[in-house]
């Protein structure tokens, strides 16, 4: 087996997993799709074959990251001032949207444990450093810290121009997570920012795509 072949495989495998997961709990909401466009999240429950399909080197380069990123996390947790660092931890919190209760479920790249407390630890990479960071990484930590009672958030950018830590203090409420699950609901806004469009695989099908500068 070609090593492309091997990464594609893996890539497919996580996909088929996620996918079936998601297939077998229809009422959750995915923190991953809370902070990006709801109707995307829409098209890939109907039409998996185009996310199958969206093979990119990106995936390798950033599945790779992570996994060396986490390592190097739990081999130096005490260096870092953690007692202990525990990696891919699955969260689950509910939150009440209109007299329902919604269950809300993720998973954080890392969490460091001391006797201070918990810090959530998300890990990213991107093509540049330009305009770190991105909104939509913040959002994503600050709720998983609501999730998880956590006061401190550190999201790590590694790109080719240099490695940026970005320290974050403040959760989300329960408020603010309540109105951004309402809205999700909705299936708004639809995208949640100009740029999904461009990146989106199910763009060819979408009646809300838009086009960057009209």
């Amino acid at each position: 087996m070609r090593i492309t072949e091997l990464l594609y495989r893996l890539q497919l495998e996580e996909f088929e997993e996620h996918y079936a997961r998601l297939l077998s709990r229809p009422g959750t909401v995915w923190v991953s799709a809370l902070v990006l466009c709801p109707t995307r999240w829409r098209l890939m429950l109907r039409f998996p074959e185009l996310a199958k399909a969206d093979f990119r080197g990106s995936y390798a380069l950033g599945r790779a990251a992570h996994l060396g990123v986490e390592q190097l996390l739990r081999d130096h947790a005490q260096d870092l001032g953690f007692s202990k660092v525990e990696t891919e931890v699955e969260v689950e919190r509910r939150v009440v949207v209109d007299g329902a209760s919604v269950l809300l479920s993720g998973r954080v790249d890392a969490l460091g444990l001391s006797g201070g407390g918990r810090t959530v630890i998300e890990v990213k990479t991107a093509r540049g450093d330009y305009g770190l960071p991105h909104e939509h990484h913040l959002l994503q930590l600050r709720i998983y810290m609501w999730m998880l009672g956590a006061s401190r958030g550190v999201l790590l950018y590694l790109t080719p121009e240099r490695v940026a830590e970005y320290e974050v203090g403040e959760p989300l409420s329960e408020g603010e997570v309540a109105e951004l699950v309402r809205g999700f609901l909705r299936g708004e806004p639809s995208p949640r920012y100009d740029w999904e469009c461009g990146y989106c695989p199910y763009a060819p099908l979408c009646p809300r795509k838009r086009v960057r500068g009209r």
